[in-house]
């Protein structure tokens, strides 16, 4: 059993001097069989959400080890997360078990009745595993909302290996992202003062660390995972610091954004946010002049990474239309207006946009 523990080992607002507010409710993230970190739980009433999928995979195994009620998760909707949230009033503890749309709907009705949250991932797909933010689609579109962190995070990395190769990949692609978002962050501190944290930093560099290593060693697969899974923790635990998604969202997540409200078939959220990783790593080459001067996360390393991941580099094999993979560029800020990335800074033209993607390889 390992344990990655939190709480009051993050520094609080005090110490660090960011002027945020340190959200420290994540005691822990507990990677180990669920035989075994579910006997960590306290005698309770537990609401346990999951999907179809993830009932066969773990579900069903929750409900009957913690003695509570199973909830099926029809759709990441937020009209779907608030009829859910009337149903569970009488418990004490939800927990959701499953992928990024299962987490999200439980975390949100959790947050909305004031229950405590406990995270069981099925899948090492994105690092809404420990994060504080719900991802939900409203009206067509897709929607981030703040709500509080899991509590405690029971990971099984027997059942993370098991999870589809390309839900691995989107987990790898989400972590990889986080090279642009972190310096689109870095740019909104530099050119319009918005409040910076070095400790959400350190945290979101730590994933970005664990995964650049694990694709760049001869490591086995299951230790492959394992770095996966902490830096998607670690990526979590950087959002609930901040307060926001700040840490691990920019100009790469507006570009998936745009992609979600644009496209009928859509890419895994990982894979779309590498995606526009790796164009927008070469724009910010081009026009940041405050970018990494690491060559381990400059574009050219991102596509390696990406290609060891086992993400497709290129816009047909994902299912991206060219068209709309440059409309993305140029109008993606108009998503989030007042968060400053590199497209906030200088919007593209198309005929810019669609050399990005020739000079990358994505055509």
């Amino acid at each position: 059993m390992k344990t990655l523990r939190f709480g009051d080992g993050i520094p609080s607002a005090e110490e660090c001097g960011c002027g945020l507010d340190h959200d420290r409710t994540l005691q822990a993230a507990v990677i180990a069989p669920l035989k075994e970190s579910l006997g960590l739980l306290s005698s309770n009433s537990y609401a346990v959400f999951y999907d179809e999928v993830t009932f066969r995979v773990a579900g069903r195994f929750v409900v009957d080890f913690v003695d509570g009620e199973g909830f099926l998760v029809r759709a990441p909707t937020f009209s779907e997360a608030e009829e859910k949230a009337e149903k569970v009033k009488g418990f004490e503890t939800i927990i959701g078990v499953g992928g990024g749309s299962v987490i999200d709907v439980a975390k949100y009705a959790a947050y909305k009745t004031g229950k405590t949250f406990i995270s069981i991932p099925t899948a090492p797909s994105h690092d809404g595993i420990a994060s504080p933010t719900a991802s939900l689609f409203d009206k067509g579109r897709r929607i981030s909302i703040k709500t509080r962190a899991p509590v405690l995070a029971l990971i099984d990395l027997d059942i993370m290996m098991d999870a589809p190769r390309i839900l691995r990949a989107s987990g790898f692609g989400d972590i990889i992202a986080k090279i642009v978002s972190i310096k689109d962050w870095q740019l909104g501190r530099d050119e319009v003062g918005e409040p910076y944290c070095k400790t959400a930093e350190s945290c979101t560099l730590r994933a970005v660390r664990l995964v650049v290593e694990a694709l760049s060693k001869p490591l086995s697969r299951r230790e492959r995972i394992e770095s996966l899974v902490e830096a998607l923790v670690y990526s979590g635990v950087a959002m609930m610091v901040a307060g926001s998604s700040r840490p691990a969202s920019g100009s790469e997540h507006l570009f998936s954004h745009y992609l979600d409200m644009n496209l009928r078939h859509r890419a895994p959220h990982g894979i779309q946010c590498a995606i526009g990783a790796l164009v927008m790593a070469r724009y910010h080459e081009i026009h940041n002049p405050g970018w990494w001067r690491r060559p381990e996360y400059g574009w050219r390393n991102i596509r390696r990474l990406m290609i060891e991941a086992g993400i497709p580099v290129s816009l047909a094999e994902n299912g991206i239309p060219l068209e709309i993979a440059a409309r993305a560029l140029v109008e993606a800020a108009e998503i989030r207006p007042n968060r400053y990335t590199i497209l906030h800074k200088r919007r593209p033209s198309l005929e810019e946009a669609i050399q990005l993607f020739r000079e990358v390889g994505l055509l």
